[in-house]
């Protein structure tokens, strides 16, 4: 065999195990992409899923007569911590929450969550209690198991509402619902001045809360005790949000106010919380 002739028999070797070689690869790759593909879909299943579950929720169970006209006239308490424009332009009355059918749903459901503008904080759930807080940690209103759980009140605190301070908690969900989009409170100062409030719903009272401080803590903060009365204790934990706050709102809550914050995870750091602190402005008889 001459020379050139063995050049060009080592070349097309070459290149044939450079072909098995990259059809290894392409191969491989496939398998990977597969293989992250049969993790991914049913977490996006299970989010699709879930939100669509809440979603149908809010549509046959919430009714908001006020059809986002935020020129409607509610009876307003003189006495309101803010009397700004954001605050007092919507009529957190006009929407009503048909409890009596969330109840035969489910018992355990106690309230009612809803953000004024639902399109800009996408919060506007049922609000769920159990005697622990695993219960609904990633379980729904129908008890089905869903990564996203449910919104639910911390067990220690009594499920009427009736707390000086309560918790609620909520998972921080990739694709905004739950507590996903309260995230853009820490991510955009602007987004506070335009989404100050929110209502709490029972089937007696609907609580109108304005948000006052905001702040990133550790799983085992103070933040989290609750059986606060009116005294120095209270008193204490109001001038502890205050002064972590991550924006000065000019709002401090006196100890006779009642408090709710909203809990949710970082998707930073396993041991911290977002939270975001409201306190009552006012409320409304709903009977």
């Amino acid at each position: 065999m001459s020379e050139r002739d063995s050049s060009r028999k080592n070349g097309a070797g070459k290149k044939k195990r450079g072909n098995i070689l990259s059809a290894v690869i392409l191969i491989a790759a496939v398998l990977v992409i597969l293989f992250s593909l049969s993790r991914l879909l049913p977490i996006l299943l299970d989010y699709r899923q879930s939100g669509q579950t809440y979603q149908d929720l809010a549509d046959q169970y919430v009714n908001d007569a006020a059809d986002g006209d935020t020129d409607a006239d509610a009876d307003e308490d003189e006495d309101s911590i803010s009397d700004d424009a954001a605050v007092q332009g919507f009529d957190w009355t006009a929407v009503s929450i048909d409890f009596e059918a969330l109840k035969q749903i489910n018992p355990d459901v106690v309230g009612w969550i809803r953000f004024d503008d639902t399109a800009a904080v996408a919060v506007d759930y049922p609000i769920l209690y159990a005697a622990d807080n695993e219960t609904y940690l990633r379980t729904d209103l129908y008890g089905s198991a869903h990564t996203a759980g449910s919104i639910f009140l911390e067990a220690a605190n009594t499920p009427d509402f009736s707390d000086y301070y309560n918790i609620i908690y909520g998972h921080n969900m990739r694709n905004g619902s739950m507590f996903g989009t309260l995230k853009q409170y820490r991510r955009d100062e602007s987004f506070y001045d335009a989404n100050p409030c929110f209502t709490i719903y029972t089937e007696e009272t609907a609580y109108r809360y304005q948000i006052f401080a905001y702040e990133v803590v550790s799983d085992g903060s103070k933040i989290y005790t609750v059986g606060y009365e009116p005294n120095e204790a209270y008193q204490d934990l109001i001038d502890l949000i205050c002064s972590q706050s991550m924006r000065d709102t000019g709002i401090v809550p006196e100890v006779t106010d009642r408090i709710v914050t909203l809990s949710t995870c970082t998707s930073v750091n396993d041991s911290e919380r977002f939270v975001v602190h409201a306190v009552c402005i006012d409320q409304a008889d709903l009977q």
